[in-house]
Formats: structure tokens, sequence, C-alpha cells
């Protein structure tokens, strides 16, 4: 998976005076997973449409397959796309409305009959060939428009927020059923979506969007544990940002000391080059264990409950340090119950928990 299968150069799109796709530079490999993630208005929408052809480049370029496919029109291109809404014929049924694709490329009608007999096991559907789209569930209609996205062999697959009209149990089981689909047939695949664990579920890199530009991409597992700066930390599920000051170096960590409380050191792994001194602390809320005890962990800090929140598999307890920061952490419920809005408890955490972050991003 070493291969790029798709390059974007300097992608550039403006709407006016809008810049909403700034200088991107994306490589993407030949059988990976990418996720494009980021908040409404991040130019995440606008690249996936700048790749599929549906908007012309202002400037910079697009190669698929070491192609030059930058003035293609969406047609040339070849790519299979699912979109939210699905877009299925209603007037023909499951079986008509896979062969569709193949149809208009005028494929040997016996192979039709092949290739829609073979996804329609590969989707789990071979009992619903028959039936009209008003005849299935949502799972089912999605399920039957990746499999006309899918049926041609398209050298990439483009995904338009596919999960966003499923209800939340579907939405979790079909995230896995795509991802295996797309690893058994080992399609280069694209999607885009405002979910943070649809995108660290499905994908093997994430890309994070801001206002037009990438602000880091990255395997699930670093974009959770290693932002890269404020923005990627806080997009990305629950954080703890404690501002603070690099004060000096033991070894491959860091010693900081908070803007409220400069009697205390605090340690922290530093996942990149640093130009500033002043950084944030990051660490999950999940990360922040209550203890009583002063050396259990390398961090200790006192805060005060403010608030418990039950969240069924633990307790969210909102805190608050001295000097007015705020904290979240996530305890286990029996850890909690003894627990009072307004008293004072001790906090901790590892080195290895927390990474920083510069504070001017």
């Amino acid at each position: 998976m070493n291969e790029t299968h798709l390059a974007l150069q300097a992608a550039t799109k403006y709407y006016k005076r809008v810049k909403a796709v700034d200088s991107v530079n994306l490589e993407v490999k030949k059988g990976e997973f990418l996720t494009i993630l980021g908040p409404s208005g991040s130019g995440k929408t606008s690249l996936l449409k700048l790749i599929a052809g549906f908007e012309e480049l202002s400037d910079g370029s697009i190669r698929l397959n070491n192609q030059d496919i930058t003035k293609k029109k969406p047609y040339e291109r070849d790519i299979g796309m699912l979109f939210q809404n699905y877009a299925l014929f209603p007037h023909m049924t499951v079986a008509d409305n896979i062969a569709y694709p193949l149809k208009i490329r005028k494929i040997d009608k016996d192979q039709i009959r092949e290739r829609v007999r073979n996804i329609l096991q590969l989707v789990h559907l071979a009992d619903f060939a028959d039936r009209y789209p008003s005849q299935l569930s949502g799972g089912q209609q999605q399920r039957v428009a990746l499999a006309r996205a899918i049926v041609f062999n398209p050298p990439l697959l483009l995904l338009d927020e596919p999960l966003g009209a499923l209800d939340k149990n579907l939405r979790e089981k079909m995230q896995l059923e795509i991802k295996h689909i797309q690893e058994k047939l080992g399609i280069t695949t694209i999607s885009v979506t405002h979910d943070q664990e649809e995108a660290l579920v499905m994908s093997d890199r994430v890309c994070v969007m801001n206002r037009g530009r990438i602000e880091q991409i990255s395997s699930p597992e670093e974009i959770y544990q290693k932002p890269r700066n404020k923005f990627v930390a806080e997009f990305i599920g629950e954080i703890n940002l404690l501002v603070g000051q690099i004060t000096a170096t033991e070894g491959e960590k860091l010693v900081v000391k908070l803007a409220g409380d400069n009697s205390r050191s605090f340690y922290a792994l530093a996942e990149q080059s640093l130009s500033s001194k002043d950084v944030y602390i990051a660490v999950r809320p999940e990360n922040v264990q209550l203890t009583d005890e002063a050396g259990a962990y390398e961090n200790i800090l006192h805060v005060i409950v403010r608030e418990k929140i039950y969240v069924g598999d633990s307790v969210k307890v909102k805190a608050e340090t001295s000097y007015g920061e705020e904290m979240t952490i996530k305890a286990s419920t029996r850890h909690t119950e003894m627990l009072s809005v307004g008293e004072e408890i001790c906090v901790g955490w590892n080195s290895k928990d927390a990474t920083l972050v510069p504070a001017e991003t």
C-alpha cells in the first residue's frame, strides 16, 4: 500500500472571493481508506467535489493512477460515488439499480448478470434482487447504493456523508460493514464526514481540515492521542488543555509550569518540535485519574467538583482548578459515588498520557 493512487498538488478552489480549498497537497495510497474530517465550512465537501469533477479547480492539479484528471469531466473520471441520500431509482428493482452503471457502459448482458449476482452476495442482499427501494430499510437501501457505486470496479470510491441518514445503532453497524467490504475489494476510498467516531472507526488515515487547509493527516490513533495543534485537539473528542510554559527538559520529558500554578512542575511528552515555550498540556478525560496518593502519578492536581454527569458506562466529572481553569474527568461510576459538588479532589496522570501542543495555534 505504498503506491500513490491519488495525488492533489496545490489544489485551490475559490467561490468568488472566498477560498474554500487553500493550496491542499494530498496523497492517497492504493487501497487506503482515507476520511476527510472537519466542521461545516472547513472545505471537506468542496475538496471531494474537486476530486469527483463536480467542481473545477481554480489552481493546482489532480492525478489518479498517474494520469492527470484535472480537466476531465465527472463521467470521464469513472469514479464511484455514494451519497447521503442514496439516489436510487424508485422504479427499478435492486438488481436493475445495481446493473445501471454497467448498462450505460455497454457491458455484455451475461457479464452484467454475473457481476450483479456477485455484488449482491457481497453486500448480503442476494434475496432482495427483485425488490424495489421502497420495500427496503434504510440500511438495505444504503447497501444497494454502495453496490451500485462499486459494481463497475472504479479506480476510486468517494463517500459523501454516507451514514448521515441512519440511526445510531445502524450507523455503527454499517461503519464496520462498509470497512470490511472496502478491505475485501482493496478499493481506494475517500470519505467525507463531520462524525469523529465514524472517521476513527473506518479509516486507515484521517485528514482533519479547517478553513480550507489540512491541519493534520495521521492514523486515527495518532490524531486522537497526539494532536498537532489546539484545533485538532479540541475537534477530536473531549480534551483538557492546560495553559503552561516549558521551563526545562528531563530526558524525553518536558517540564511545564502551569500559568495559574507556578509552585508545581508538570511533565509531558512533546510529539513534535515546538518553536515556543508557551504550550498547552493536552490530556484526555479518560487519562485523568482520581487519586488520594500524592506519589501515584507524575502529575498531580487539586480540583473542585462542579458537576457530575452520568453517561452509562462512566461518569463525567466537571471540575475547576483553584485558579479557575476547567477540567473534565471520565471515571468509573463506582469511583464517583461518594463525590459531592463543591468537594476538593485530587487527580493525576502520567507524562505518557499527555502531550504538548503549541499555545499559539
